[in-house]
């Protein structure tokens, strides 16, 4: 599976693909809330639009996104203490995306416990010279005698850095901007303000109700005046919406919720109703 987009709480990476299915070609693909860029970065890929709109209101998550499609984390490899996180999150889009649990923004990915452990791990890969890389280690291994330290331990030891897992979701949108010349208009505004093409297909990824997701509350009531009242069909993703709405498809999805835990969740995309892109039949993918 390729990896779309930036590292955000509930991101569509995992579904980008299914969801892209759904939605007819078009000149351009507006993604009105485009988050962490998944949509609009798998919209580019899929070759159905000529130009992907990507829109975000948080000017955090906006300026992640510019920084990552414009190779600015291509040399990245700073380590993130508790102390530095607190103190950069709200202005430093790789310290909040990067380090942050379950890619909150809010809070540090690492227990007091663990922190020492993974910055250890994390100045052993990010080492200048491979001789420093083995110097580090034998420390590493004096410093961790309680671990045991056969090669599936490593590995996995390795595989639990989430910030780094999260930092080769940047720099693989910056990798596919310079080979694929990733045609990408990117706006700061609210989804009203957005001004909408001809030939475009609107994708609206909305904080789903009931969850706590997103740093800004959200009018949904604001937001199912304006998409109802549309004279071109606004494609919607959540769990459930009003009865002016259609649901067209529903997509499986396994949702991770800690260590060894999942669960299985049913996401659903929505049109404004009477849409002439709704033929009656429901999707199930």
């Amino acid at each position: 599976m390729k990896n779309y987009g930036m590292p955000y709480k509930g991101s569509k990476n995992q579904i980008a693909e299914k969801i892209i299915s759904v939605l007819p070609e078009a000149d351009y693909f507006v993604d009105l809330f485009g988050g962490g860029g998944a949509m609009s970065h798998c919209a580019v890929l899929s070759g159905k639009y000529k130009k992907v709109i990507y829109n975000e209101i948080e000017p955090l998550i906006y300026k992640g996104f510019v920084m990552a499609i414009n190779g600015e984390f291509e040399t990245e490899k700073r380590w993130i203490s508790r102390e530095d996180f607190f103190r950069l999150k709200d202005t430093d889009p790789y310290v909040a995306m990067c380090f942050s649990f379950g890619n909150d923004l809010r809070s540090y990915a690492y227990s007091k416990e663990n922190e020492r452990l993974k910055k250890h791990l994390h100045e052993i890969l990010f080492a200048e010279t491979p001789e420093k890389s083995y110097a580090l280690w034998k420390d590493f291994l004096s410093d961790y005698k309680e671990i045991q330290l056969d090669c599936s331990n490593t590995y996995k030891l390795l595989q639990n850095l989430d910030h780094l897992k999260r930092l080769q979701s940047l720099e693989y949108l910056d990798r596919f901007k310079k080979v694929h010349g990733l045609d990408i208009q990117c706006y700061n505004l609210s989804y009203q303000q957005v001004e909408i093409p001809e030939n475009s297909v609107v994708y609206c990824d909305i904080p789903y109700k009931n969850t706590n997701k997103y740093i800004s509350k959200f009018d949904y009531e604001k937001f199912y005046q304006w998409a109802s009242s549309r004279p071109f069909t606004v494609y919607i993703s959540e769990y459930s919406m009003p009865e002016d709405f259609q649901e067209i498809a529903s997509i499986s999805k396994r949702c991770t919720l800690g260590v060894n835990k999942q669960k299985k969740t049913v996401e659903k995309i929505f049109i404004n109703k009477h849409s002439e892109d709704y033929n009656g039949v429901t999707r199930n993918l």
